[in-house]
């Protein structure tokens, strides 16, 4: 089931709690951030996927710039406004030539077969991942990031985010070379709330995390 835009979603509270138990060093980050804030669902299904398409492999403050160069152009980031701006258009305003394609190949996919992201609805994690990856331009990273922001599932782990990878290996004191093994043993521990430990561990390098 989709969340319904800016709203707690219903397991938050439930996962503070149990990691909080759980994990002496995610509760010490926990009790850190204020308790009224968490993960919610800001964008539309097109703008979510806007955002992580245009915000792969440049930084945040890149792909900012370029989101707001494309809503003045637009008006709104909409599939029918941006399949309405050419592609010399999205490519002056910043968007990489392959950007421009996978934008506009998910700007048609939404338009006709809308029933692609209701069947992803009663798709486990795994195989709305996988799902999700067939799409032209959409890796694991991106299927991960489209499932936290858009769909709130309450248990991603994107274990190819380097937000994820410094902040883990920072709080608990481990050589980047040892991420993947350690953090295996942690997913365990965490589950089934790794989302709520993502974003915590997002929040505490950057407390204004990305929203896509």
């Amino acid at each position: 089931m989709k969340p319904r835009k800016n709203t707690k979603p219903l397991y938050w509270s439930k996962a503070v709690d149990y990691l909080s138990q759980a994990d002496p060093v995610l509760s010490k980050i926990i009790n850190k951030f204020d308790a009224d804030k968490y993960l919610v669902c800001k964008k539309t299904l097109f703008e979510t996927f806007f955002s992580i398409i245009t915000g792969q492999q440049i930084s945040i403050e890149a792909a900012n710039s370029i989101e707001q160069r494309v809503k003045q152009k637009a008006k709104r980031i909409t599939p029918k406004n941006i399949l309405n701006l050419s592609d010399s258009n999205l490519r002056m305003l910043g968007l990489s030539y392959r950007k421009v394609n996978y934008i506009k190949g998910i700007a048609k996919l939404i338009l006709e077969n809308p029933k692609f992201f209701i069947a992803l609805c009663a798709m486990s994690d795994t195989d709305a991942i996988m799902s999700l990856s067939k799409l032209y331009g959409i890796g694991p990273w991106s299927s991960e990031m489209f499932l936290i922001f858009q769909y709130n599932r309450q248990n991603i782990l994107p274990l190819g985010d380097i937000g994820l990878i410094n902040s883990f290996c920072n709080n608990y004191s481990i050589d980047k070379k040892e991420f993947l093994k350690t953090i295996a043993d942690y997913k365990k521990i965490w589950s089934p709330y790794c989302t709520v430990a993502t974003w915590y561990l997002w929040r505490d390098i950057d407390e204004d995390i990305v929203q896509y």
